[in-house]
């Protein structure tokens, strides 16, 4: 039996003038431009990092000191912007580096190290003339960029199969590719409401990417040239597991944020709604194939039947659900005494998703061929699960200003996983998209710079992430014909002695535009 398992409101201002046309038109070819220019899932919430205050505070900014990237931490803060003003990501370096020790069995580890250069956030803050009291946003950003890409092969001479005499070539090829997008689209306004409150809105659209495979191809044949005579030299034991899936999915949800300030101190709070449907979906192709033949049962003395099952669906035929939590986050700024030194803090709580289908199909008949199946309904084989757990998440962050148009940033925040040690209930058996499952910490520091009256940020950001006792992916070190335990073949029986290490190093360099008078 087969295991699937294994398996806003618009406000149209007049023209005031030639520049305005010209940025805007900056505007608008910036997010045409962006979405080619980068490349692409991690099951964590606060992996973002929008290049500029936010980032160095490490997202501390729910309470303010957000600046552009008010439209996604809290619209309220919008009104912080003092004039009109074009934010955009020169450049985010990236290096990563993933070690999981033991995946594929005792002293078998899979790595992966990726570089890239990658532009994130662009966002254009508008002041009112007319209406004082309202500021507006719009802008393009990443929230999430994941690309995993890891491979490993075992070959090596062993006596695995029982009814050949001698050694065999065992020979193994493992292959994860997780490549995931996560694009936002808003649009957001702040109304000043009173000398210290302050209330904003914001609308978003997401664009969900994800391009994800999964396989695992396993052979153990003779070549022994003196084993031709009594028929051994084309028997050969085979095993196949290989799962595919892409899409687009694009999404729609909405922020309502209020912020209370006094010149010493101020508060914020937010609450992003979940997803509110799906608007549309396409790019839709899943495709699951498993696949053994010539397989002894070493304990029950007989042939395991040969047996394969694979299926394809795309577009119309695959329905694709990608739900988002209910979250609420709260923030504090203090400005300390002296007047030069700053404390940021924010948390956000998530809540959980009941385990749920994110790809549905219907499958073709007679998916299944080999002995015994032919009476059998493979239900759900292209189907795949999601949910998450709970997660709180806290960031902390300070700055100082060193001197004049010079100001130091630096913070500390977690982003715990959503679906470590996730229960999928009855949904347990059905095919997830596997992850690493990490809890990650991030460090960041940089540096602030004014030049004629304009806004460059420079700084790193170290990440890294630890997690052990999971279970093996498979295990290819020490393997066996047939294990009745967890009914896989060439394969041993896997222990929770993997481990899993995340490091990266991010460098930022970021610019704010200013158009009108300089800031004060």
């Amino acid at each position: 039996m087969i295991n699937p398992e294994n398996a806003i409101t618009l406000t149209f201002l007049k023209p005031i003038g030639m520049r305005l046309i010209i940025h805007l038109n900056l505007f608008i070819a910036s997010l045409i431009i962006l979405p080619a220019i980068a490349v692409s899932q991690s099951h964590n919430y606060w992996t973002r990092s929008f290049n500029e205050e936010s980032s160095l505070l490490s997202g501390a900014v729910v309470g303010g000191g957000s600046g552009p990237s008010a439209i996604y931490y809290n619209p309220a803060n919008i009104s912080e912007v003092v004039n009109s003003k074009l934010s955009l990501n020169a450049s985010l370096f990236s290096f990563d580096f993933v070690t999981m020790k033991n995946a594929l069995g005792d002293g078998i580890n899979l790595s992966g190290t990726k570089g890239g250069i990658e532009p994130r956030f662009v966002s254009y803050m508008i002041k009112g003339k007319k209406h004082p009291n309202w500021s507006y946003e719009i802008a393009f950003l990443n929230n999430e960029n994941a690309r995993t890409e890891l491979t490993q092969s075992v070959d090596k001479q062993i006596d695995i199969l029982t009814e050949v005499p001698g050694q065999e070539r065992y020979f193994a090829f493992y292959r994860y590719i997780n490549h995931f997008r996560d694009d936002w689209l808003c649009i957001g306004g702040s109304l000043k409401l009173s000398e210290r409150l302050f209330l904003g809105l914001g609308v978003y659209v997401s664009i969900k990417s994800l391009n994800y495979s999964n396989a695992i191809d396993i052979e153990a044949y003779p070549t022994d040239d003196s084993l031709s005579g009594l028929g051994y030299t084309s028997t050969l034991a085979y095993y196949q597991d290989y799962s595919y899936l892409k899409f687009n999915d694009y999404r729609i949800n909405g922020k309502i944020g209020i912020t209370y300030k006094t010149d010493a101190f101020s508060l914020g709070i937010c609450i992003t709604t979940p997803s509110l449907g799906g608007i549309y979906s396409d790019g839709k192709r899943v495709n699951r194939k498993e696949s053994q033949s010539n397989i002894v049962d070493p304990e029950a003395g007989e042939m395991v039947p040969d047996f394969t099952v694979i299926d394809y669906k795309g577009k119309s035929d695959v329905k694709v659900s990608f739900k988002t939590p209910f979250s609420v986050s709260a923030g504090f700024m203090y400005k300390l005494p002296d007047g030069i030194r700053t404390f940021y803090s924010s948390a956000e709580y998530f809540a959980g998703i009941d385990p749920y289908k994110i790809v549905e199909t219907e499958e073709s008949p007679d998916i299944a061929f080999g002995a015994g199946f032919s009476d059998l309904v493979y239900t759900d084989w292209l189907t795949y699960v999601s949910g998450a757990r709970p997660v709180f998440n806290f960031a902390v962050g300070y700055s100082w200003v060193l001197k004049k148009d010079l100001q130091l940033m630096t913070g500390f925040r977690t982003d715990f996983n959503y679906q470590k040690n996730f229960d999928f209930e009855e949904l347990t058996g059905y095919n997830k998209i596997d992850n690493i499952n990490l809890d990650l910490y991030y460090i960041t520091c940089g540096l602030s710079w004014n030049v004629l009256g304009q806004n460059i940020i420079t700084g790193l950001q170290y990440s890294l992430g630890r997690s052990g006792d999971q279970q093996q992916i498979a295990n290819l070190a020490d393997p066996v014909e047939y294990s009745p335990i967890e009914h896989l073949p060439l394969q041993g029986d896997r222990s929770n002695d993997m481990i899993s290490v995340y490091n990266s190093i991010s460098l930022y360099f970021g610019a704010s535009f200013n158009f009108g008078e300089k800031d004060k």
